[in-house]
């Protein structure tokens, strides 16, 4: 989000210490993989420090909304996983305060650009980036041995390949997209170069229909009129057994989604093989998950909470941590390596796929510019059931942006935002 904007958009507070000197015992609320390992890790590593971990329900299954009710409860915990696109509502509403009195910019140089802006929103730094999750392409490597192909390097040697693919199993598709994922199309726009929101003119803007948002929309609308992909929800039943049967031979993805990979079908380890994203202009990618760590309004050990959070995003002991029971990428570049070393060790998804050097790659590919709306909880479910509504049909994806548009900057004018179009 641009600097300047700072109170004409977002709310802040500010921060009280801890002079403390005792052992002082904070609370952590998440429900991301490997957050209980990692806080069992930094509490036999810390003697002045213990974690308390709470297992909330995903963001978006109610963990927010419990969120919300703690702080506004006088009840809040000390650290909480917010994810990027939800960080500037958990600013608008109070939710979290700002870590500039921490020495966050310390943090900087670790992290991407792009990472960054999600989390420094005005003049205020909100959130310490912990996860990523930069687009890419996973195949069956086995599968495209034997049918002679190579993986697509750009969009339409995309729909080339997966042209091949009809035609020589018609029952098989290239890949499965989730039909009601509005991340995944969010990172497909953000690939291309779109800015679905803008606030570096000091108002709001709303823009999904701009014209690398449009190209996005209509390739997919027509690969999707020609059956070239499967439509449907991604790890449900259908396409697991697409899956199993080698009907669907990949995935737009994200390095987290190895962990479903390995648990919906195990006997598959081996046969995946990663490449970047499909490109349209030059070599770039979109991203499509990844969390981050505040600290709430109302926490009573700031000092002690930020150290945790400092800890779990930058040091090599939480990576290592996780990696047992998460394939999810860190963002600061300094734990890359400890990163694909024990990912590899611990997940036979993994091994002589080369993921961690495709994702690393992605990651420095990621547009710097994107921004996220000031309420994503609502926007993201407007949007999925927009897409649900409309994809598959003629211009489905395009239609579904245009109401999505629309109702939104209806929505965030009647909540007050000074909104341009």
């Amino acid at each position: 989000m641009a600097a300047g904007v700072g109170s004409a958009l977002l709310a802040s507070c500010g921060l009280a210490g801890s002079g403390d000197d005792e052992v002082v015992t904070i609370t952590f609320w998440s429900w991301i993989s490997g957050s209980r390992e990692i806080v069992d890790r930094f509490n036999e590593t810390h003697d002045h420090i213990q974690v308390e971990f709470e297992q909330v329900p995903s963001g978006l299954g109610g963990g927010y909304s419990k969120m919300y009710n703690a702080v506004r409860a006088g009840k809040a915990p000390d650290v909480v996983t917010v994810e990027y696109p939800q960080v500037p509502a958990f600013v608008t509403h109070n939710v979290i305060q700002p870590l500039t009195d921490h020495n966050v910019e310390e943090l900087r140089d670790q992290f991407p650009e792009w990472a960054w802006n999600q989390v420094a929103l005005g003049d205020d730094v909100y959130a310490v980036p912990k996860d990523m999750a930069p687009q890419v392409f996973l195949y069956r490597a086995d599968v495209f041995e034997e049918l002679g192909l190579e993986p697509p390097t750009t969009w339409e040697e995309f729909r080339e390949t997966a042209e091949q693919v009809r035609a020589e199993r018609p029952d098989t598709v290239l890949a499965t997209l989730g039909n009601n994922d509005a991340a995944l199309f969010a990172g497909l726009a953000w690939q291309a170069g779109a800015q679905w929101f803008d606030t570096s003119d000091g108002h709001w803007r709303v823009d999904a229909t701009d014209d690398s948002s449009t190209a996005v929309s209509r390739y997919w609308d027509e690969v999707i009129a020609d059956e070239l992909v499967n439509i449907e929800p991604v790890f449900a039943e259908k396409h697991i057994a697409d899956l199993q049967q080698d009907r669907s031979l990949g995935m737009v993805a994200a390095p987290w989604m190895l962990g479903n990979l390995s648990r919906f079908v195990p006997e598959l380890a081996g046969q995946w093989g990663a490449v970047q994203l499909p490109a349209w202009d030059g070599t770039a990618a979109g991203n499509y998950g990844g969390s981050t760590l505040a600290l709430p309004e109302g926490a009573s050990h700031p000092e002690e909470a930020m150290e945790f959070a400092r800890w779990v995003a930058t040091d090599p002991e939480a990576v290592a941590a996780a990696a047992p029971v998460s394939s999810a990428m860190p963002v600061s570049h300094e734990l890359f390596d400890s990163w694909e070393t024990e990912l590899e060790a611990a997940n036979p998804y993994v091994q002589g796929m080369g993921l961690p050097e495709v994702a690393r790659a992605a990651s420095e590919s990621i547009p710097p510019d994107w921004e996220w709306g000031p309420d994503m909880t609502e926007g993201f479910a407007r949007l999925m059931d927009e897409l649900t509504a409309s994809i598959g049909q003629p211009d489905g994806i395009q239609s579904a942006l245009r109401r999505w548009q629309q109702a939104t900057v209806d929505q965030l004018r009647l909540r007050g935002f000074d909104v341009r179009t």
